[in-house]
């Protein structure tokens, strides 16, 4: 059942699960540059021990992105402050629910402190590794950080300290504008009452706004499908970028073993043929040897024919 499962003998799923995890975490602590290379050799490593189930997962890990690689390397030097930020979002959807100002001030601005720390932290992680992190770089990194913060998949996937790539969510923490909240709304009314009454406008200037009102938010909401359909078609393209890239690194990393086996194949066999070139001059010497035996063996006898006819004679 072992070797069906291509593992070895003794070893328990949780310990192939466990081997897993640790060899992936210290592959995505390495630059993206180093990654690929890191990777095959885990998985030579797993298919020369037998363990074909494990080198086909290790295959299908990508090499991260550099913002994601700085995500990655903050989940593991700052884990307690990260967790600290995934936690506001909740926090965050609940003060925004309830439209409670005060404590959506203090936690957004407690997000921005914990978003500045965390990119401070990145550029001396970036610095030490010998990277140096981009306007691009922080940008994409603040953008994961804000999708893990709305969206529980994200925050999962960052909390397993391997990201492929960035994440974005740009919906997330901005106070809905169309229907303002039941308490909002309340002391609105309150105040429209207390106001005196405003002078009536000229019908003319009414009716064109009124006209202009559902055209202006038709166009918005034509803008908004169109940017989320940008930025739908982005996201495909990117996943199916990051898909190829898979493909063509796993087809170069096959290339790559059967080249490696032609080459010992190769070596194997101009091994052989010296084996044989040394056998062929071995058998003709030790036939030469053989020939020069036979011919002292007959000289040998004749001298002894000879020397037993003088005997005879005397």
């Amino acid at each position: 059942m072992d070797a069906l499962n291509g593992s070895r003998p003794g070893v328990r799923p949780a310990d192939h699960d466990r081997e897993f995890d640790e060899i992936a975490s210290e592959l995505y602590a390495l630059r993206p540059d180093s990654f690929a290379a890191a990777r095959d050799d885990e998985v030579r490593k797993a298919r020369a021990e037998g363990r074909q189930q494990l080198a086909r997962e290790l295959s299908r890990l990508r090499r991260p992105t550099q913002s994601a690689w700085l995500v990655n390397l903050l989940w593991r030097d700052q884990r307690d402050v990260m967790e600290e930020l995934l936690q506001l979002g909740d926090d965050l959807s609940r003060a925004h629910a309830q439209a409670f100002v005060p404590e959506l001030h203090r936690l957004t601005a407690r997000r921005r402190e914990l978003e500045a720390a965390l990119i401070r932290r990145a550029r001396t992680l970036a610095e030490r590794a010998g990277v140096d992190v981009t306007a691009t770089m922080e940008r994409e990194v603040l953008e994961t950080l804000a999708a893990a913060l709305a969206r529980t998949d994200v925050a999962n996937e960052v909390r397993t300290g391997r990201l492929a790539k960035p994440a974005s969510y740009a919906a997330f923490g901005t106070l809905p504008s169309a229907v303002p909240p039941a308490g909002i709304q309340r002391h609105e009314a309150e105040d429209v009452e207390n106001k005196p009454p405003a002078s009536p406008r000229r019908p003319k200037t009414d009716d064109l706004e009124v006209r202009a009102a559902p055209r202006a938010r038709q166009r918005r909401e034509e803008a908004e499908r169109r940017v989320q359909d940008a930025r739908a078609a982005l996201e495909a393209a990117a996943g199916a970028l990051t898909d190829q890239g898979g493909a063509a690194e796993e087809a170069h990393q096959h290339h790559q073993e059967v080249r490696n086996q032609v080459e010992q194949l190769q070596q194997h066999l101009r091994d052989l043929r010296e084996e044989v070139a040394a056998a062929e001059h071995a058998a003709l010497a030790a036939a030469r040897r053989r020939d020069e035996a036979e011919k002292a063996h007959e000289a040998a006898l004749r001298t002894l024919e000879r020397a037993e006819q003088y005997l005879k004679e005397s």
